[in-house]
């Protein structure tokens, strides 16, 4: 039974029982559903008495939930290519777009912005250890980009790590420094934990489950069953249940966010030097000496527990790339679609429709004698044109 029909079933028992009781007794009693936002009441009035009863869970109409474009089926498409998480169920992600897109819009957009100060960064970490590029984003749904983050059962930082976690892949935590704060090295640190679970499951679906939940608590699910997220996912924690829904809701709006009305300040990226420090002094004294504004350069060392930085320990400065002036030339960069080969397709009319010819498609696909075959997937050059 889905949660909409169970909503239904606890409503008319409600309503039924209240049914009888208005026929045995007096004064009479009213009951009414109303829904303010996307949660559900029952109202009940006896006389002067009003009794209000909230029905468990999130209610959402169909209706409310963001519609899923063309663009945003095209991003999914990629996304799944790149990952190879396969997305069956796409209401999941439409009630979490309507949850960050739409609910909650102010926090999503003050998650964003934050995010700025931290994805090249993390981007380039990640690009070391072979990390999916998109997995970046995580941060959004575990922490809101917030270093200073911490969750109810201890969990801290932008990776938001427990205590043992943050130990077992090199993080130190004492009473000078709390390192799953660190920006950089918990990025190097969740990179590590990454690639560990990828190792573990093969699979970067179950991998974000596992980040979740732990990687026994995946693992107990799938020893006998189907290696699936979509096919195990009954039987996870409902936190977990939810996790990679957000995940790509998340990644929607990141890549599309003027669509939900939020606003993105390009201006506050940063990049990052990370070196050890010599010596014990203020993040502020340090800011002075490095023309660094001091708020900035606290983003950055929020694992420094008093805001005094000490020797051995890694100081983060944030800086931003300038470019070197360059004589204007034209620049022609390639970027690609994908196009999924239906039955009846031939080469030639997906090249015409892409605009494309034959041979490109032929030459990028290493495909032999124009043989395409109903279920592949071709890459298509895509070529763009812009000055440097």
């Amino acid at each position: 039974m889905d949660k909409l029909s169970r909503y239904y079933l606890i409503i008319g028992v409600i309503l039924a029982v209240l049914s009888f009781s208005c026929s045995s007794k007096k004064p009479q009693t009213k009951a009414y559903i109303v829904k303010k936002k996307d949660k559900a009441y029952v109202i009940i009035k006896k006389g002067n008495k009003k009794t209000v009863i909230k029905v468990d869970g999130v209610y959402i109409s169909e209706k409310d939930l963001p519609v899923i474009g063309e663009e945003e089926e095209r991003i999914l498409f990629e996304e799944s290519i790149k990952t190879g998480i396969r997305i069956p169920n796409k209401k999941d992600i439409r009630k979490y777009l309507y949850f960050y897109g739409i609910r909650n819009r102010d926090w999503t957009e003050r998650a964003l912005n934050r995010a700025n100060f931290y994805l090249p960064m993390i981007k380039s970490v990640f690009k070391k250890y072979r990390i999916p590029e998109e997995l970046a984003y995580l941060p959004a749904i575990e922490s809101a980009f917030n270093p200073y983050a911490t969750s109810r059962s201890g969990a801290a930082g932008l990776w938001q790590f427990m205590r043992i976690t943050g130990k077992r892949f090199g993080l130190k935590i004492n009473s000078k420094v709390d390192e799953r704060r660190d920006p950089y090295k918990s990025t190097v640190a969740a990179a590590k934990y990454l690639r560990y679970l990828y190792r573990m499951f093969g699979r970067w679906d179950l991998v974000l489950a596992a980040y979740n939940c732990g990687e026994g608590c995946v693992q107990r699910k799938v020893r006998h069953s189907s290696n699936d997220f979509w096919d195990i996912k009954h039987r996870l924690p409902s936190q977990t249940r939810e996790y990679v829904p957000k995940f790509f809701a998340m990644v929607l709006i990141a890549k599309n966010p003027k669509k939900y009305g939020i606003k993105i300040h390009r201006a506050n990226i940063y990049y990052v030097e990370t070196k050890k420090y010599h010596r014990v002094s203020s993040l502020r004294k340090i800011s002075s000496e490095l023309g660094v504004d001091y708020g900035l350069l606290r983003k950055y060392n929020a694992h420094f527990r008093k805001g005094v930085a000490y020797p051995g320990y890694n100081l983060n400065i944030p800086y931003k790339k300038v470019a070197k002036t360059k004589p204007v030339v034209k620049k022609v960069s390639y970027r690609f679609k994908y196009h999924y080969v239906k039955k009846g397709e031939t080469l030639y009319r997906i090249a015409k429709k892409y605009n494309v010819s034959v041979e490109e498609i032929t030459k990028l696909n290493k495909i032999k004698n124009n043989l395409i075959k109903p279920g592949m997937i071709l890459k298509i050059p895509e070529k763009e044109v812009s000055l440097r």
